[in-house]
């Protein structure tokens, strides 16, 4: 599954949509049945914004961010639905 992307205020480049895809693809193994992503990415000054929000199998799990450096609030972003997923996961199945 692919993201969709919203670009405010920053150029729309491979390069950043190739970098999210990529760090996506880990967050969906933790993820039961995605069935839409989106990923809003913006830039005020010098604050990168990252708001990510992904609807899976009736659940909705939403992350934002915001740094100085585009990646870097990317890279946050991923790593916190990668725990809101893994909370989730573990959640519908406890451990016995």
């Amino acid at each position: 599954m692919d993201l969709e992307f919203t670009f405010r205020n920053v150029e729309p480049t491979e390069a950043i949509k190739a970098w999210a895809n990529k760090r996506f693809q880990k967050v969906t193994k933790h993820l039961k049945d995605p069935s839409s992503a989106h990923i809003e990415l913006s830039v005020d000054k010098h604050r990168h914004r990252a708001e990510l929000t992904v609807h899976s199998h009736g659940d909705i799990l939403r992350a934002s961010d915001e740094t100085d450096d585009l990646y870097t609030t990317l890279d946050q972003v991923m790593q916190k639905l990668e725990a809101a997923a893994q909370r989730q996961k573990e959640r519908t199945n406890p451990p016995r």
